[in-house]
């Protein structure tokens, strides 16, 4: 039986629940589940908000461009003066990392940088995007150093992502609970516990897979959640479903690499055609060629053929 404990309405700021109304609850949480052209409408309508509330939603927009590969649009839009507050300029810096890989080494040293600073280290939004950059870079360490204290629920939801990747279930689990503890019906909640049944695996995996359900019947059947799902049926053998989730993620975003690789994987499990498969592959190589998954890939092709040359010299030899 799925439950149902997708809530909504409380800040989501901090690691405890503010029972108040939040002006910004639709743009942060169609952000987190993946909607994001819906974020970006949003963030563009909102009506009266203070100074503070007009930075996040700022930054929640942008964060969203980012997200759709449209990082020209932040880079023109956020001024780089002195009363930008360091958030959106954390933000800027991030969009920059992932579109121009030759300054990737000057926005490692800005945030390194500011993160030293005594009046900007402590700044939430730098620290996620910190976080976030040391991700990209390989260093998962100096990412969780920038959010293992957890000052906000998304702090808790990466430090989540970031013990799955070290292969640490049981301190993904630990935030989890206090991510519950906080507020239990928090989409962000709810994503970071499936995420976590997922790398588990097992009986935790029919969960997980109706918490993303759940989520997409509660707002919307976004790539992100579509993705979630599918990965859970793969895991627990469902192919078939996982096929057509994944079939319907692609109709959403059809060039999404996420969606490309879990359908690569699926069809293979499937034993689907060789020229199939290699048409996902090929689409993945042509939208998003600098992805770990298409180096990886590049890294294996290029061994093989080595080999492949050694033992037809050997032959001919």
């Amino acid at each position: 039986k799925k439950s149902e404990r997708c809530g909504r309405g409380r800040t989501g700021r901090g690691p405890r629940a503010i029972m108040e109304p939040d002006e910004l609850y639709n743009i942060r949480n169609n952000y987190w589940i993946g909607n994001y052209q819906k974020a970006i409408a949003e963030g563009s309508s909102m009506g009266r908000l203070s100074e503070a509330k007009k930075v996040e939603c700022k930054e929640f927009v942008y964060r969203s461009y980012i997200a759709l590969g449209q990082c020209n649009i932040v880079l023109s839009e956020v001024p780089e003066s002195a009363s930008t507050p360091v958030a959106l300029l954390a933000v800027k810096q991030l969009a920059r990392y992932l579109s121009s890989p030759g300054s990737k080494e000057e926005v490692v040293a800005q945030f390194n940088s500011w993160l030293a600073s005594p009046q900007d280290g402590s700044t939430a939004s730098l620290q996620l995007m910190a976080a976030l950059v040391f991700l990209h870079q390989g260093d998962t360490k100096e990412a969780l150093r920038c959010v293992h204290l957890g000052s906000t629920l998304e702090h808790l939801a990466l430090s989540v992502q970031i013990y799955l990747k070290m292969d640490r279930p049981d301190l993904a689990a630990k935030t989890v609970k206090t991510m519950q503890q906080a507020d239990e019906d928090a989409t962000l909640a709810q994503l970071a516990l499936a995420w976590t049944h997922v790398a588990v695996g097992g009986s935790k995996l029919q969960e997980a897979a109706y918490i993303f359900d759940e989520l997409a019947d509660k707002f919307e059947a976004t790539v992100l959640l579509r993705n979630g799902s599918a990965v859970a049926n793969v895991h627990l053998g469902n192919y078939d479903e996982a096929e057509k989730l994944l079939l319907d993620a692609l109709t959403k975003g059809q060039n999404d690499p996420d969606t490309l690789i879990n359908l690569v994987c699926c069809y293979q499990h499937m034993a689907k055609p060789e020229d199939l498969i290699n048409r996902y592959i090929n689409q993945l190589k042509a939208v998003a060629p600098r992805h770990p998954f298409v180096e990886q890939l590049a890294t294996v092709e290029g061994a093989f053929a080595r080999v492949k040359d050694t033992y037809k010299a050997g032959i001919e030899a």
